[in-house]
């Protein structure tokens, strides 16, 4: 199974992307809004980092008082671990498990898709192995039935 099938699932939701000049008080509010847990940053079309709600903690704690002035570019990963629709989602959890992440940006080539999170892929490896199981328990049980 592919990342393609994770990124047709969330074709309905607004893109998870803000720019680096934004501040990082209104990318964790889109982080909020739109539910997910980091944005990728594209400036002019070009991927150039991603925030996450990591990121956005870590500059609270940091920062304090002075949280509501800094700006993504300050905060954000810079180096982006990416991945393509047809990557298969077992390689994806190695990478990020390999990584040390929890989100990889999704890329065509080099425009960026989606973000996708672990949380996702292991609930979608999940759903799948599921099937798999019911598929072969009914495969069991046809079999079975045509021995007896």
């Amino acid at each position: 199974m592919t990342i393609s099938t994770l990124t047709k699932r969330q074709s309905l939701k607004k893109p998870p992307f803000c720019t680096s000049d934004i501040l990082v008080f209104d990318a964790a509010v889109k982080i909020a809004e739109i539910d997910v847990n980091a944005l990728a940053v594209v400036d002019d079309g070009v991927l150039v980092g991603i925030i996450t709600d990591h990121d956005v903690i870590r500059c609270l704690a940091d920062t304090g008082g002075e949280f509501k002035s800094q700006r993504v570019a300050d905060w954000m990963s810079k180096q982006v671990i990416t991945c393509s629709q047809s990557t298969e989602m077992t390689k994806a959890l190695n990478l990020m498990a390999g990584r040390g992440i929890r989100h990889l940006v999704v890329v065509d080539g080099k425009r960026p898709l989606t973000v996708i999170s672990s949380k996702e892929l292991l609930t979608s490896v999940h759903e799948n192995d599921e099937l798999e199981i019911r598929v072969l328990q009914d495969l069991a049980r046809v079999t079975q039935g045509s021995v007896a």
